[in-house]
């Protein structure tokens, strides 16, 4: 019994250069930087609202001393 030809292989698949991805990129960087402002404001705005929170639990936690508290305080004010 002749055995039948195989099936042709499938066609290759051809990944774009590198460059049109950074081209892809950089566009679309630029074209939400104009209008990204107005929410960066808002991230920075959640961020300190976060870090307040931290805050505000710090000093309510029963099982710090007033110096533990102090410290981790005064850390997380200098992320704000």
């Amino acid at each position: 019994m002749p055995i039948e030809k195989a099936p042709p292989p499938p066609p290759r698949i051809e990944r774009p250069s590198r460059t049109a991805h950074a081209k892809t990129r950089r566009s679309s960087t630029c074209a939400s930087s104009s209008s990204a402002r107005p929410a960066h404001r808002e991230d920075r705005a959640r961020a300190r609202a976060f870090i307040e929170g931290k805050i505000e639990m710090v000093r309510r936690d029963p099982h710090l001393t007033d110096d533990e508290k102090a410290a981790a305080i005064a850390e997380l004010e200098g992320k704000r």
